[in-house]
């Protein structure tokens, strides 16, 4: 084994404990302080990518959650450059519409039982694309059904042809 080797192995179980280590202070900070606490770690040489917590979809939510605050920042960023009266102004009306939103989530909770909170915290932009999408499928559905029902008419036609 040469000098090089060994300085590569040496490096990779430095890496392993000092992985292990970070992974344990997430771990403690997320239980003492209650707060979403995410790790991702590339491994060196890339082919890896290891994350605390271990599931995938914790890491997800907590991710949608920090863009959600980063893009909320940048709202707030852009707000302190406005006049003081265009700034009020927006302020109360995002607050109003906050209120309004508010409303409606309760009301949606309980009629759409099976919402993704993870949707909550998604920029306004790509709820815009999921409702285009979901618009285009409603579209097709709609298609669909007067096809079926004019196959439904011309075989009703057809019957009363034959008898």
């Amino acid at each position: 084994m040469n000098a090089n080797d060994m300085s590569t192995s040496r490096s990779k179980v430095m890496f392993c404990k000092r992985k292990r280590t970070l992974k344990k202070k997430a771990e403690e900070l997320s239980k003492l302080c209650g707060v979403p606490v995410c790790l991702i770690c590339f491994e060196p040489d890339g082919t890896k990518i290891d994350t605390w917590p271990e599931d995938k979809k914790e890491v997800g939510d907590i991710l949608v959650k920090y863009i959600y605050i980063l893009n909320k920042d940048n709202i707030d960023l852009q707000l302190g450059f406005m006049d003081a009266n265009n700034k009020n102004q927006d302020l109360v009306a995002k607050e109003e519409s906050c209120k309004h939103e508010e409303k409606k989530k309760k009301k949606k909770k309980k009629v759409f039982e099976t919402w993704n909170t993870r949707l909550d915290y998604l920029p306004e932009e790509s709820l815009h694309d999921i409702l285009k999408f979901l618009e285009q499928k409603a579209e097709i559905l709609e298609e669909r059904i007067m096809q079926m029902a004019m196959i439904r008419v011309l075989a009703a036609k057809s019957n009363q042809c034959i008898t």
